[in-house]
């Protein structure tokens, strides 16, 4: 069964605050070719998923099963930013990872052009004695 659009973003949206997914992977993953309609996605979605949580916290009491299990870091009242500035430390470790990669991909690349560019020198300087001794020869 295929799922509705408010069930898609919610799902993205849950992923990507979770940690579960970085924006980039959730776009790739949701088919959505645009950084801002994702953005807009957890900007419409997430006091939704807020008032939801809080909904069904209040309709039953709590037991030990429902306590979550946090790291101490999560506890603070600020997760919410915790949360945003994972996603944007991840987003900016994968493009630092990206440029590595690019940056070796150049490097590789210059060693061949230099490499190319040395056997054509030795052509040249080759072709240039090669005139010179014709050059002797027809004096």
């Amino acid at each position: 069964m295929k799922k509705s659009k408010k069930e898609t973003q919610t799902e993205a949206v849950k992923a990507i605050i979770s940690g579960e997914l970085l924006l980039e992977e959730a776009m790739d993953k949701y088919n959505v070719k645009d950084k801002r309609t994702m953005l807009a996605w957890v900007k419409k979605t997430m006091p939704l998923l807020k008032a939801s949580e809080s909904a069904s916290s209040s309709q039953r009491s709590k037991t030990l099963f429902d306590m979550p299990v946090e790291t101490p870091l999560l506890r603070d009242t600020h997760s919410d930013l915790y949360h945003n500035d994972v996603l944007r430390e991840n987003a900016l470790l994968k493009k630092v990872i990206n440029l590595q990669d690019k940056v070796r991909e150049l490097e590789e690349m210059n060693g061949q052009l230099i490499k190319y560019r040395n056997f054509l020198m030795e052509k040249v300087s080759s072709l240039e004695l090669k005139m010179q001794l014709k050059d002797k020869e027809t004096r």
